[in-house]
């Protein structure tokens, strides 16, 4: 029976060390490479991304081979694929442990396979490869580099047939760690990658973020931008807000207090000539923090569509609308094709909505929250 040394547990300790801190997948990869060879010695290790159903080596690291000979290594793996004895195996039994080429060949049957090792093993001045793989499939992958691979192969190599039992306890006693270290690598890397794609929407509207008493904590630079842009008249760049955006903010903040918070849903709109800024505000009360959305647009007319951002369903955003266009419950009814008491009963529920008790106020509380027109006399 193989025994380790003490030693050997201190080199699988250290290189425990190593793959349990946390990284993205791409440097994994490279770490893998560069300290499996501390635990057991070889002059070569690959690691390469595999779908064994579709006979493919994905693009692999190897370290110290350059893109071109790496491009050559991967098309021969690819068109003599099954000349491989250990991805025979692995096909037919699922074996994911630690094995050798010498454990199905001989040195003399290897050196007549022309794409093992005429076209690999004798460029690289490898006798012998083992491997362990990784099974990956059940794995949750991401939408990037490995996403078509099922397995992870990992190679080691050396000029003559001298692994020992010794080497293949410790490949195997490291495989579930490997299989671990790469979970935690898919993990980092979807954050990354969704941090990446937060920040890509950050900047593609402009986010601001507030303290919960309105003060700016962050702010990106597309908010900076359209802030500088639609407030240029009275506002000078610094870490504040405009005066007019302040006052709204910390009116909408106070909204958590009330009971109307249909209120909150509301967003600002500031119109220039052909665009309009549309700023949204969203309040975390279990962070104390909140947050300004800010996204330009093209400057729409006035018509239901816009009125449905109010919170308004389709039918009661119509109905304001031709209120709007002093059109009188007949008319608003003969145009929609109902009765005059659905026109009112949508008028109803519109100012239930608004937080107004007239048509009137309806029609001013909707385009002054739409920026259409200029508050007067607002507390907004």
């Amino acid at each position: 029976m193989t025994t380790l040394k003490y030693a050997d547990i201190q080199q699988i300790q250290h290189c425990l060390q190593e793959l349990y801190t946390l990284c993205d997948l791409e440097t994994l990869a490279t770490k893998v490479i560069s300290v499996l060879p501390d635990v057991v010695a070889s002059d070569l290790v690959v690691w390469s991304p595999a779908n064994f159903s579709q006979h493919r080596i994905l693009p692999a690291v190897i370290k110290d081979l350059d893109s071109l000979a790496l491009e050559e290594v991967e098309q021969t793996a690819y068109h003599h694929f099954y000349e491989h004895p250990l991805a025979r195996h692995y096909v037919e039994t699922h074996d994911a442990r630690a094995y050798k080429i010498s454990d199905f060949l001989s040195s003399s049957e290897l050196h007549q396979l022309e794409g093992l090792y005429h076209g690999f093993l004798r460029l690289v001045d490898a006798e012998e490869q083992m491997i362990v793989v990784l099974p990956t499939a059940s794995t949750d992958t991401l939408d990037i580099s490995f996403q078509h691979a099922t397995d992870i192969v990992i190679a080691l190599h050396r000029p003559k047939r001298n692994f020992t039992e010794r080497d293949r306890l410790v490949l195997n006693l490291l495989q579930t760690h490997l299989l671990q270290a790469y979970k935690n690598a898919i993990a980092v890397s979807r954050m990354q990658h969704e941090l990446a794609q937060l920040h890509k929407v950050q900047e593609q509207f402009g986010m601001i973020t507030l303290a919960i008493n309105g003060r700016v904590q962050t702010m990106t630079q597309k908010a900076w931008e359209l802030l500088t842009h639609y407030f240029h008249d009275t506002w000078s760049p610094s870490f504040h807000l405009p005066e007019l955006l302040q006052h709204w903010v910390n009116y909408q903040i106070s909204l958590f207090n009330c009971d109307d918070v249909t209120q909150l849903r509301a967003p600002l709109q500031i119109e220039q000539e052909k665009t309009r800024l549309i700023v949204h505000l969203s309040c975390d009360r279990s962070q104390a923090q909140c947050f300004l959305m800010l996204e330009e647009q093209s400057s729409s007319r006035f018509s239901p569509k816009v009125l449905e951002m109010l919170g308004l369903t389709k039918r009661e955003a119509e109905v304001l609308f031709w209120g709007a266009n002093d059109k009188s419950t007949k008319e608003i009814a003969s145009i929609l094709g109902c009765r005059e008491k659905t026109v009112e009963k949508h008028f109803e529920h519109i100012y239930e909505k608004l937080g107004v008790q007239t048509r009137m106020s309806a029609i001013m509380k909707a385009l002054t929250t739409l920026g259409l027109i200029n508050p007067i006399n607002s507390n907004l």
